[in-house]
């Protein structure tokens, strides 16, 4: 069951005043902060941990034959065809 995130919405002038609370929020609670201009522009802040993971899931399904072999590997675990092992060094 996936939880629902309830993006904190700020405008620029917000931001700029409260900015080194914001980066402390969003890096504390791993959570993305909206950011916008006129009610525009839209940009988000978000922890680098999260930027970072984002970048691997995209490299990891970048490629069709990666994706399929890890939406199957994620359909075997679910249906309980998993292998015990170790890992090599």
């Amino acid at each position: 069951m996936c939880d629902t995130v309830t993006m904190i919405t700020v405008n620029y002038t917000d931001a700029r005043n409260q900015l080194a609370g914001l980066m402390e929020t969003a890096s504390r609670d791993r959570e993305p902060i909206t950011i916008t201009r006129n009610g525009a522009g839209k940009v988000v802040l978000l922890a680098i941990e999260e930027y970072e993971a984002m970048e691997t899931t995209l490299h990891l399904f970048s490629t069709r034959a990666n994706a399929d072999q890890i939406q199957q590997s994620l359909a075997d675990h679910a249906a309980g065809k998993v292998q015990s092992g170790e890992l090599c060094d």
